[in-house]
């Protein structure tokens, strides 16, 4: 099993248990699915930097820059030892391969797109509940609000508004999950929504924040590094 196919499990789990605790979320895959059911992620091809991608000499050396296509394209940088895999149709994630010995990928970074008018379910996009992010959306700055009543999951799914910060020159929303469901403890989650090209990007990672020795153990300085190479494409 590799690396994206466990992220990916690890993310169907979390739809799942979630769809319990709400009663049924639609979009969520059903109890019982069969994991050979699951489609295989594809890795995303990496292409020449856009225009809009950071200057090349401005990377650390032998980093390397993904860039997107179609209406909602970006483009992003990143170690040379992480790689772009898709989840669908709408989401990418950006983390380090691992062998099945390796156990799951809890550090990545991930990009979703949420078309304009998008009217598709809970699970379509990664990350994405129309309910869920509505909520956020209207949150002020400071305040802190779990996605969903049930206590035995809330703060998991609890999160906090940060103050607007700016992503790829223009301004986003920031959120703050500092205990992720189903994450080991000392992971935390960053978010952002930001729109452009008619699209509202959904940008955001999992990382590492007690300092583990673990290769593939991504920390909010890394995390930071490569959102600042995360542009928009004209």
């Amino acid at each position: 099993m590799n690396a994206s196919i466990r992220v990916k499990y690890l993310w169907t789990r979390r739809l799942v248990i979630l769809s319990l605790f709400l009663g049924g979320v639609a979009g969520c895959a059903p109890t019982g699915t069969p994991l050979v059911a699951l489609a295989t992620p594809s890795p995303l091809s990496i292409s020449s930097p856009s225009p809009a991608a950071p200057a090349e000499a401005t990377l650390p050396p032998g980093w390397e820059t993904y860039a997107s296509q179609g209406q909602c394209g970006y483009a992003i940088s990143h170690p040379a030892d992480m790689q772009m895999t898709s989840q669908g149709t709408y989401s990418g994630i950006l983390g380090t391969s691992a062998s099945e010995s390796d156990g799951p990928v809890l550090n990545f970074v991930y990009i979703s797109l949420i078309p304009e008018g998008f009217q598709g379910e809970a699970g379509e996009i990664y990350n994405h509940d129309p309910a869920a992010t509505e909520t956020l959306l209207k949150m002020q700055v400071g305040e802190s609000k779990p996605l969903h009543d049930n206590l035995n999951a809330a703060q998991g799914f609890t999160y906090t508004r940060l103050p607007d910060t700016t992503l790829s020159d223009q301004s986003a929303q920031m959120y703050e999950n500092s205990q992720p469901w189903e994450f080991p403890t000392g992971t935390k989650e960053i978010r952002y929504y930001l729109q452009g090209n008619g699209c509202t990007y959904l940008v955001g990672g999992y990382m590492d924040t007690l300092g583990s020795s673990q290769t593939r153990a991504m920390d909010e300085k890394l995390f930071d590094q490569i959102m600042t190479t995360f542009h928009l494409k004209p």
